[in-house]
């Protein structure tokens, strides 16, 4: 009997495989879940699967999906899944997905194969042959590796799931059924937490300690690394008003008295900033995406702790970078600080912000506040890319930890369906309350509309809201604010409700917003999965001065 043991299916057997090898390694790093398709070239694996039910599997209708669908099952959950795919095309399918990940710290792990070991890295027109495929997309992950003995997968499994991000494992197909050696023992995660340094602590507290008007911004590692209260403790103990990055909403909730919401906004942020006179990010990269183009100008000194080597900033370098755990650094600060008094006014700015926000008077932001009422504040917001999710990346307030998903690594269009059936699955399992809402646009939707099918399937409870506009419409507003006019933008798009009832979802329409305030309740409350197409052109929200235009996007390609 091999040192694998202890599942259902596998303690069954004398001799370890390959793939069952594969299955028993990630269920040692704690990793349950997984998503993908079943090739020629990884059956194996399935089979494993079907033998393996504490190993749950979500099937789906294309590999892009898979990883979207990992992505999100993460960030909802805090909890690594699996993606398996196939020699080649199943595999590049998952390129962009992880580029997602790869730019948000998101930890993934793709299990691909390759042709068979005889014909590895040969010209023999092979089924699904792949010049190249492991050193194509090494570059989108923090570790990739081929395996070249069966013996080799516990090491690599576990190097995989302590890798912070995404993560690659090359296994040529005729390996999965090979046999192990007798007695492989299985491989335990040897990562220990980055520990900031006594002269580190010593120079960050001593910057804060001089500083008088303290801000600080958040990102999204502070909830997944379990840091959310030492950083909101820390923060009250400095009276410093919080920001967040797009994919640090929900860190700090949106109705906290030092909450100034999300880095995009731009308007408070821009005074915030002028008067501040230290910033200091944790577990934040400081992206494109919410810094308008990185033109905001930070405070004189700014300072940077996270527990991620690869999260730095080559455009906003600051004076101190602090590499730790979170949580640990957070609380050394707060052992060592006075409480201090505020020094700005959160109240004052939060309402007059939304006082300037209200008389714009935008159907956009006028639908997410409607949408906020309708929902709890356990309840999940997964983001396409739309002029819609652009207003809610910047004003859509989140109550809640991991209950905010957004694409701000890649900007990919397609991000949403799938991530929100990873985030439906990770609540169904973790028994998580909440509803799970995909807020899309008709151009985005329709990148990964094929999903409805694996939404149908396992009857997850995602709403849809899909907003239709007929076309490209933030590349509308860009091209004719540039160029005085569209090209290429308008779309004939298929009847989008009957598309959702020949999947079995439930769907309608409206056209216009006292549709949406009628409807939206019956369409949250609806059982399983359903479809609330609203047909509308909505103004983005740098047409109507709601945030500052993009206008050296252009102008700088």
């Amino acid at each position: 009997m091999s040192s694998f043991s202890g599942y259902s299916g596998i303690d069954k057997i004398s001799t370890i495989t390959g793939a069952q090898a594969v299955v028993s390694s990630l269920m040692l790093q704690g990793i349950t879940r997984g998503f993908g398709i079943p090739s020629i070239h990884n059956i194996a694996i399935y089979e494993v699967l079907r033998r393996v039910p504490a190993f749950q599997h979500w099937v789906v209708r294309h590999e892009q999906a898979a990883g979207y669908a990992a992505d999100g099952y993460y960030r909802r959950s805090g909890k690594i899944a699996a993606i398996f795919a196939s020699t080649g095309p199943g595999n590049l399918l998952t390129m962009v997905p992880l580029l997602e990940s790869l730019q948000t710290s998101t930890p993934v792990i793709l299990i691909g194969t390759n042709v068979a070991t005889p014909v590895l890295d040969k010209t023999c027109a092979a089924l699904h042959e792949t010049p190249h495929q492991l050193e194509m997309i090494r570059p989108l992950t923090r570790f990739a590796t081929r395996i070249t003995a069966p013996e080799m997968i516990p090491a690599a499994i576990a190097a995989a799931a302590e890798a912070g991000g995404p993560a690659f494992i090359e296994i040529p197909h005729d390996l999965l059924l090979a046999p192990l050696p007798a007695g492989t023992a299985p491989a335990a995660r040897r990562k220990q937490p980055l520990r900031a340094t006594e002269e580190e602590i010593r120079k960050l507290l001593a910057t804060i300690q001089k500083s008088r008007k303290p801000v600080i911004v958040v990102g999204a590692s502070v909830a997944s690394h379990d840091a959310v209260l030492p950083v909101i403790r820390l923060a009250e103990a400095l009276q410093a008003p919080v920001l967040t990055t797009t994919s640090g909403k929900g860190v700090i909730s949106d109705d906290h008295p030092l909450a100034m919401g999300c880095l995009s906004r731009l308007g408070p942020v821009i005074d915030l900033m002028k008067e501040s006179d230290l910033l200091i990010g944790i577990g934040a990269r400081l992206t494109e995406f919410d810094t308008s183009r990185f033109s905001l100008k930070l405070p004189a000194n700014y300072v940077h702790i996270d527990d991620d080597p690869a999260g730095r900033s080559d455009f906003f370098v600051p004076a101190l970078r602090v590499i730790g755990e979170l949580a640990a650094t957070a609380q050394s600060i707060l052992t060592a600080i006075e409480r201090r008094q505020a020094w700005w006014d959160n109240t004052s700015a939060r309402k007059q912000e939304k006082e300037r926000i209200g008389a714009l008077k935008s159907e956009a932001y006028e639908a997410l506040m409607l949408l906020r009422e309708s929902l709890n504040r356990e309840d999940v917001v997964v983001n396409d890319q739309s002029i819609l999710n652009y207003w809610a990346s910047a004003f859509f307030p989140v109550l809640e930890p991991h209950t905010f998903l957004y694409p701000t690594g890649s900007g990919t269009l397609g991000y949403g369906l799938p991530a929100a059936i990873g985030a439906a699955c990770a609540g169904r399992q973790q028994g998580k309350p909440g509803r799970i809402v995909c807020i899309a646009g008709d151009g985005g939707f329709q990148y990964t509309a094929h999903e409805l099918a694996t939404l149908a399937q396992y009857q997850l409870p995602v709403k849809i809201l899909l907003v239709n506009d007929s076309a490209y419409g933030v590349i509308g507003f860009l091209q004719r604010s540039f160029f005085g006019q569209t090209h290429e933008v308008q779309l004939k798009n298929p009847d989008f409700c009957a598309l959702a009832e020949a999947h079995g979802i439930s769907a309608r329409r409206v056209t216009n917003f006292d549709g949406l305030s009628r409807e939206i309740h019956v369409w949250l409350d609806s059982e399983g999965p359903a479809l609330l197409e609203w047909r509308t052109e909505l103004k983005a929200p740098w047409e109507i001065g709601a945030i500052n235009r993009p206008d050296n996007l252009v102008r700088q390609t």
